[in-house]
């Protein structure tokens, strides 16, 4: 047909009313399915297109839902942003993404516009979420769900991990292979996951009756390249046994600022990371590491927001997944020389009679 179609043109091919058509494409009860399948049929015959801007400026739906995320690179987001595609995928919505790298009014500024009656709702990825733009949610009645924000406190429907378990089984894992001098490096400082990882470690170690070396801690953002250098400042000041690393990425650095000081993975030195990113299975050798159900969040939080279009009422606003600690070949039992430290050790300090 020549030009573009309009509704008008569906409702007569299907023999119903442009109301019928609007309710129907709108998803509103009250059509039989036998309307339903006459009008789909004859928007699929006819290829028509909606106008989503003036269905929205209607009051209908748009049936489009968008992501804001912080990187459109980075494979920790591109995994979440994954599972919410083929959630949605499933409900036939579409996504509109957008990407903030970190900047809080840039983040402030793509929600404003979604809020606009673009879209039915919006899912924010690892967001700044600044209280201004807190409040623009609240004032504009967005339905909203967060995925993994900053502040793991923040008054939105959340899905987040339990991180804290998971970098217990992490460090446990280490323990259980019989390493003592065991370094840790942190993520960003900022980052209330961060902070919590860390308290997973510091109970582990605590509940083994061992020692925290300070001189063994490091801290950087969520990058190889900061992973490499801390690690290779730590190896090479005080020759830690193995590392515990706040993402996958730092503990992939530090597996090669190993390679760097002539120790072997994991022979010399067992590493275990925290996201299970594909990179984990393609490394060598493979990163032992603690799994964040990237995948997962993407999919809880798509179904989160969907029943909240949908005006039903969320059981918890605060959605917490499990983790799992995934064992490769990044880590062994510790090197000969850590047991005689810690046979030669054992008669001044027991292991059991620390708190």
């Amino acid at each position: 047909m020549a030009g573009r179609v309009t509704i008008a043109q569906v409702a007569a091919d299907a023999r119903v009313s442009a109301m019928t058509v609007s309710n129907v494409l709108n998803r509103k009860p009250g059509a039989s399915d036998e309307t339903r399948r006459l009008v789909l049929e004859a928007v699929e015959r006819l290829s028509y297109n909606p106008n989503v801007a003036a269905r929205s400026l209607k009051g209908g739906r748009s049936g489009l839902i968008g992501v804001v995320t912080l990187d459109l690179t980075a494979q920790y987001g591109l995994e979440i942003v994954r599972g919410i595609a083929e959630e949605l995928a499933d409900a036939e919505r579409e996504l509109l993404i957008n990407a903030t790298y970190h900047d809080g009014a840039r983040e402030r500024d793509r929600v404003e516009l979604l809020a606009g009656g673009l879209v039915d709702g919006v899912l924010l990825v690892a967001p700044v979420l600044e209280p201004e733009t807190i409040e623009l949610i609240r004032r504009r009645n967005l339905p909203c769900v967060v995925i993994d924000p900053r502040q793991l406190d923040v008054p939105l429907p959340r899905v987040t991990v339990d991180n804290y378990e998971g970098m217990r089984a992490g460090t446990q894992h280490l323990i259980d292979l019989g390493h003592r001098r065991i370094a840790y490096i942190k993520g960003e400082p900022d980052l209330q996951s961060s902070a919590v990882r860390f308290q997973g470690f510091v109970e582990a170690m605590r509940l083994a009756g061992l020692d925290i070396d300070d001189r063994l801690i490091g801290t950087c953002d969520f990058s190889y390249a900061c992973g490499f250098r801390t690690a290779v400042d730590i190896i090479g000041a005080h020759r830690p046994s193995a590392i515990l690393a706040g993402a996958d990425l730092i503990a992939l650095g530090a597996v090669d600022a190993a390679r760097a000081h002539g120790l072997r993975v994991p022979e010399d030195i067992s590493v275990v990371g925290f996201d299970d990113l594909p990179q984990a299975t393609q490394s060598f050798p493979g990163l032992t590491t603690v799994r964040q159900p990237l995948h997962d969040m993407g999919q809880t939080a798509a179904r989160a927001l969907l029943s909240i279009t949908d005006g039903q009422t969320l059981l918890t606003d605060d959605i917490r997944l499990t983790t799992s600690l995934v064992v490769r070949n990044s880590t062994a039992r510790a090197p000969e020389a850590e047991h005689k430290r810690e046979a030669a050790s054992t008669p001044a300090v027991g292991l059991g009679e620390r708190g």
